[in-house]
């Protein structure tokens, strides 16, 4: 039986180390060891709720909410949906430092921007929910369908 065992076993090596030597001198050589690199993310998927302006309507009506305008603070300034407060995912990192306490009291937060073709506010949402924002929902249709659907437009009060 030991024999048997010595004999298998001395097989088995001699079969590896060709089938090891053939692979090597191959064309198409199978890797042995493959290296991996660190995969990096192509795309976080956030999940983010985007909501039609009757949404938009019903969430201003209740004091649990907050709507961020993610567009510059100049075009904040030269009008606004009535309740907004500005944003700026440009401004995002000092704004954050200035008001993010407040985006983390469980309220409901409503983001927009231009409109549709405007990815200000979705940027805004993803950034928000990278800083631990829950209950965050993108207004897609913007001051544009606000706009066009003829509803107030608040504008920045001039410093005399």
């Amino acid at each position: 039986m030991k024999k048997t065992f010595t004999e298998s076993t001395a097989i088995l090596i001699v079969a590896v180390a060709a089938a090891l030597i053939f692979n090597l001198v191959s064309g198409n050589p199978i890797s042995i060891v493959k290296k991996y690199k660190k995969a990096e993310p192509v795309n976080k998927d956030y999940n983010i709720e985007k909501i039609d302006i009757d949404i938009l309507q019903y969430y201003l009506n209740r004091e649990d909410t907050i709507l961020l305008d993610a567009r510059p603070r100049s075009d904040f300034d030269k009008g606004h949906i009535p309740g907004a407060t500005s944003f700026s995912i440009q401004e995002f990192d000092s704004l954050f430092r200035e008001r993010g306490a407040l985006l983390k009291l469980g309220t409901t937060i409503l983001v927009y921007c231009s409109g549709p073709d405007c990815g200000d506010a979705e940027a805004l949402a993803v950034e928000l929910m990278d800083r631990g924002i829950r209950d965050i929902f993108v207004f897609p249709g913007g001051m544009e369908e606000w706009e066009s659907r003829g509803h107030e437009i608040a504008q920045r009060e001039k410093l005399k």
